[in-house]
């Protein structure tokens, strides 16, 4: 039996390609998650220091 090496050098780029993709959107996610939550900290600080005064 013999394989079709040019689909599988494809179907093996598109494989490739959908990791990334997927990696790249979580990494996305996860930077701005992160981003919310250092803003939503920053705020409660503000918020903090303005009922201690």
């Amino acid at each position: 039996m013999k394989l079709n090496k040019k689909g599988f050098a494809v179907s093996t780029m598109l494989y490739g390609l959908i990791f990334t993709t997927i990696a790249i959107f979580y990494l996305i996610i996860a930077v701005v998650s992160d981003r919310n939550q250092v803003n939503t900290d920053f705020v409660n600080d503000v918020r903090q220091e303005l009922n201690d005064l």
